[in-house]
């Protein structure tokens, strides 16, 4: 007499699908949190070398892409990454002890003050802090302590299997990617790239001026010299920044000024002494143009000419 096969009490058929789904989830989670990536490198860099920084480049990709933090002195690192806003730049110049410290470098673009990550198209790159930079901001439960919260980046993070990864960054923490070679046929889309950080409703920039101002209030505290810098644009992305952004950002910027008389401002989005190929896209420059960038500012920094605005 053959015996019936075994079947799985009906309670924990679900459970059991459950877990067969959850598994492989599971290990490309721990897979995608092992690759490297440039905020495990940055916080593995400052956790060991912070209190060796003498001049710390903070912000977005206009700096990540835009300087060269070896040309700007023997001790300097860039903490900048794609996107990075006011706020985390904040949170970074706080969190690692800069002893030595004595220039902190600010990026101000058109969208700066009013830009915030987890109201954003890219709110998952809020996890990169929470996942490989120590830091608090958001719950531990929250959905930026996942890669997986975000499927269609984490799916493309799963293509490392198969393809070798484009992202490459500098032992001083530079992003590498914008080179010449590289950039793509319609490179000079400053219509199109200036549109995408184009914001109507203003209403965000007083907690980005706050961060500004807590940055400037730990600065001055310490004797750092806090730098904002506003980097070089091709033609076509200046006459496409929106005038009444633009006239914001200038109004609440003299009003900080006033109040930190001892901040400098670098505006040199218009500089005519960048040529074409110093330049990715209309408003990141390339590796060719970094260096440029970075070879000027460090003469600023020699010289500490007075800020001008």
């Amino acid at each position: 007499m053959h015996k019936p096969p075994y079947t799985l009490p009906a309670p924990w058929r679900i459970p059991l699908f459950v877990l067969l789904l959850l598994l492989p989830l599971a290990a490309a989670e721990l897979y995608v949190r092992s690759l490297p990536n440039p905020s495990k490198y940055k916080h593995a860099y400052l956790s060991r070398h912070s209190r060796e920084v003498e001049i710390l480049v903070l912000g977005s990709s206009h700096t990540y892409y835009g300087l060269c933090p070896e040309v700007l002195g023997a001790h300097a690192f860039s903490a900048a990454q794609v996107s990075q806003t006011l706020k985390y730049d904040d949170y970074l110049l706080h969190h690692y002890p800069f002893d030595r410290l004595h220039t902190a470098i600010v990026p101000i673009s058109d969208f700066s003050l009013y830009e915030e990550l987890e109201n954003s198209s890219e709110w998952y790159l809020a996890n990169r802090y929470r996942l490989y930079m120590d830091c608090d901001l958001h719950s531990p439960l929250s959905v930026y302590n996942w890669e997986c919260t975000a499927f269609k980046p984490f799916c493309e993070k799963l293509k490392s299997l198969w393809e070798k990864p484009r992202m490459q960054w500098s032992d001083y923490g530079q992003g590498l990617e914008y080179r010449t070679e590289r950039r793509p046929a319609h490179w000079d889309n400053g219509a199109e790239a200036a549109r995408r950080n184009r914001y109507t409703d203003f209403g965000a920039a007083a907690e980005g001026v706050a961060h500004l101002e807590h940055m400037a209030q730990f600065c001055q505290a310490r004797g750092i010299r806090l730098l904002l810098l506003s980097t070089p644009l091709r033609p076509s992305y200046r006459e496409a920044i929106d005038s009444l952004q633009e006239a914001d950002t200038r109004k609440r910027l003299l009003s900080f000024f006033n109040n930190h008389p001892t901040v400098r401002y670098l505006d040199w989005r218009a500089d005519s002494t960048f040529m074409a190929d110093d330049f990715y896209d209309a408003d990141h420059l390339s590796l060719q143009g970094a260096r440029k960038l970075s070879a000027k500012l460090k003469a600023y920094l020699q010289h500490d000419s007075p800020r001008a605005m």
